[in-house]
């Protein structure tokens, strides 16, 4: 379990902008390990990248920035696995603010984002 910066950008809501922001990104060389995007007015993208600082600069040029810490977990790919982050979270107060999950095969990466970080990795350790 480590703590990793996640890149959060605010995109038209419309075909072509979510193409536009990756091929910025991969003309600088940034890969995307993990990707989340909530539908709105705009499109809120929330992005795992290999480098954060190329990355910001990449997309600032695009539109706002902003970073959040969150806790990257290498768990089984089985069922439980995050029923049993959530049980540990809930059970020492801390509250899950938003998750999302990859999956190779028997492994899963999950990135959470916490109200209290520090006690996370304790609970989670």
């Amino acid at each position: 379990m480590q703590t990793v910066q996640q890149i959060n950008i605010s995109l038209p809501n419309r075909p072509g902008s979510l193409a536009h922001m990756s091929d910025r990104l991969r003309a600088a060389d940034v890969n995307i390990d993990a990707l989340f995007c909530e539908e709105g007015t705009e499109t809120a993208v929330h992005l795992i990248v290999d480098d954060v600082e190329t990355g910001k600069m990449v997309l600032r040029e695009i539109s706002p920035v902003t970073t959040t810490d969150v806790l990257a977990i290498r768990i089984k790919n089985k069922p439980g696995a995050i029923a049993q982050i959530a049980r540990k979270c809930a059970g020492a107060g801390v509250n899950i603010r938003n998750i999302y999950a990859t999956t190779v095969s028997k492994e899963a990466m999950a990135y959470i984002i916490v109200d209290d970080v520090e006690k996370a990795m304790k609970v989670l350790k």
